[in-house]
């Protein structure tokens, strides 16, 4: 009985174990509701709102780590604090709105790694607070007219990146960093803020790719901070620019400043360098005030009252900049800098000086104030191109009067040969400089495959070469090559020819000698072996050594005689010998 019992009942699991998921997967109508809710709850996507979740609050405090919380179109009126790791992404940025009702932060961020994305956050004291918050993304956003700030970030947030966001309309700060570092800031749009960006004791930030425009006073203001890239932003209509103050270290590169009053600002700011931007159309393209030791290299100064400012400014390097049609090129004030670098210096468009000896260079400097003049003032712009090869860059400075563009870098690995190739159009020369772990020298340069009408190697060192050439005035491809001309390959193949044959002749001297030397060598020692072992003079060992030889040519005379019959009767003594040569024994 006992172990028909036992039968039943393991039968019964075993057919309960798969008729019961049956019959709920056949007629799911008979589920009930609350089995439904637990499902979605336990979902990594929730939504707002729904039929549990009416705020974005609510839903974040249901939420667990890594969830995403989606929120459909619409206006909330609240206060969001973050603070656990999950993604909040709104329908569209432009209607879904969280308004702060002008009281407040409209979003807390007190987490790590924290994606917002897609809102508009409007309508308080802050837009979005970040504190203490690592490896968060703000993607996509529109953060405008907040009191304060739109977007601070405090507490040591690091490693953020914020991308793609609009920040406009904020009364004091577009966005404020405070002592936050390694923190990525690209492609954002900030406008018509007190400041744009407020850097403070911040340092290894990246700001690219942005625009920064109309804001009442500063695009970007760094204070005490240091160590930072702003590469690739344009600046318009601020007050100033970009202004750096206590600031050093920092890059500022690729950057276009226009119809500010200060295009950049320099305030009281160590080695930072400025390359590869433009200002245009400011009171002051590029000011220092109190500034020591920073680098001003290829930029272009374009249409400013003041293209350089320098007060108070030294131990400035100014090098490789194009002014262009400034009211003034530049001013320095109680400063003394360095405008070239021994080889070149800048180019002016205002310079009176000629070039007479065809290098593109001017032959007397440009004065700018006292002690401060550009000895090597250019003949034209300065342009710079970069090459990449085997994951090096080299850089290639151009100076030339024409158009510049499809600058190539071309590697025949076959044959070895490597070559530089551009299009120039307009009027007719060119001042390049070659890196020679680029291309090495000696070099020939091809104009639409014909030799240039003027060619000169103006300059060289242990890294680089400088040529010039000229051209008609007109739109030419040309190619600087690595390779021999003929005639510098044929004259070096003769002169190893003749290197070759003196060696060979050299050799055979000296080994027709040396054999001559161990001859001669042979028959001292041989002598020395026979009379050297008593002192003598050198009469007896002649004498002694005549007796010898008699004695042999005695045996070979004998033999002579008996085989042809013919007697010989040589001298028997060496005064004999003497006496029949005629020699004269010396007294």
């Amino acid at each position: 009985m006992k172990k028909t019992l036992l039968l039943t009942v393991i039968v019964f699991g075993f057919f309960s174990t798969w008729l019961i998921p049956s019959l709920i997967l056949a007629r799911p109508d008979k589920i009930s509701n609350d089995y439904i809710k637990f499902v979605e709850a336990s979902s990594s996507t929730i939504w707002v709102p729904d039929s549990y979740t009416t705020t974005i609050q609510e839903a974040i405090d249901k939420a667990n780590e890594g969830d995403t919380i989606f929120v459909r179109a619409t206006t909330y009126y609240e206060h969001v604090i973050v603070d656990k790791a999950l993604s909040l992404v709104g329908e569209n940025k432009d209607d879904t709105i969280i308004d702060g009702e002008g009281t407040g932060t409209v979003v807390e961020i007190r987490a790590n790694n924290v994606t917002l994305r897609n809102f508009t956050i409007q309508n308080a004291d802050v837009g979005i607070w970040l504190w203490y918050s690592h490896g968060s993304n703000l993607t996509g956003n529109i953060v405008s007219n907040n009191r304060q700030y739109g977007i601070f970030f405090g507490g040591y947030s690091d490693g953020n990146i914020i991308s793609d966001n609009t920040i406009s309309h904020n009364s004091q700060y577009g966005v404020y960093f405070s002592s936050s570092t390694n923190s990525i800031f690209t492609n954002n749009t900030i406008s018509n803020n007190d400041n744009g960006i407020y850097i403070w004791s911040s340092s290894n930030n990246i700001f690219a790719g942005n625009n920064f425009s109309e804001n009442n006073d500063n695009g970007i203001y760094i204070w005490s901070s240091s160590n930072n890239i702003f590469a690739g932003n344009n600046f318009s209509e601020n007050i100033n620019g970009i202004h750096l103050f206590h600031s050093s270290e920092n890059v500022v590169s690729g950057n276009i400043v226009l119809n500010n009053n200060y295009g950049i600002y320099v305030g009281d700011s160590d080695k930072n360098v400025i390359l590869n931007s433009k200002a245009s159309n400011n009171q002051r393209g590029i000011y220092l005030h109190f500034s020591r030791e920073n680098i001003l290299n290829n930029n272009t100064l374009d249409s400013n009252l003041y293209g350089i400012l320098l007060d108070s400014s030294s131990n400035n390097e100014i090098l490789h900049n194009n002014f262009i049609n400034n009211v003034a090129s530049s001013r320095s004030i109680n400063s003394v800098s360095s405008w070239d670098n021994g080889v070149e210096g800048n180019y002016w468009s205002d310079y009176q000086g000629s070039d007479a000896n065809r290098d593109g260079i001017g032959n007397t400097p440009y004065n700018i104030e006292e002690n401060n003049e550009d000895n090597y003032p250019l003949m034209a712009m300065h342009l710079q191109f970069s090459v990449l090869m085997e994951n090096k860059t080299y850089l290639i400075d151009a100076v030339s009067d024409s158009t510049i563009s499809d600058f190539q870098f071309h590697s025949n690995m076959g044959d070895r040969t490597k070559a530089v190739s551009f299009n120039v159009n307009g009027e007719g020369f060119c001042r390049i400089s070659i890196p020679h772990s680029l291309v090495s020298p000696p070099f020939t340069v091809k104009v639409d495959d014909s030799p240039p009408l003027y060619f000169k190697k103006v300059y060289a060192n242990r890294t680089h070469t400088w040529i010039y050439f000229t051209y008609d005035p007109s739109e030419h491809e040309v190619t600087i090559m690595q390779t021999f001309p003929s005639e510098q390959l044929l004259l070096f193949q003769w002169a190893t020819l003749g290197l070759t044959i003196i060696a060979v002749v050299l050799f055979s001297i000296t080994v027709n000698y040396y054999r001559l030397f161990i001859k001669q060598k042979k028959v001292i020692e041989a002598y020395e072996s026979e009379v050297g072992s008593f002192p003598v003079s050198h009469e007896e060992r002649a004498r002694i050594r005549f007796v010898k030889d008699v004695i042999e040519r005695e045996k070979k005379l004998e033999k002579f005689k008996k085989k042809y019959g013919v007697k010989f009767q040589p001298a028997s003594t060496l005064e004999d010998l003497t006496e029949k040569l005629g020699v004269k024994k010396e007294s």
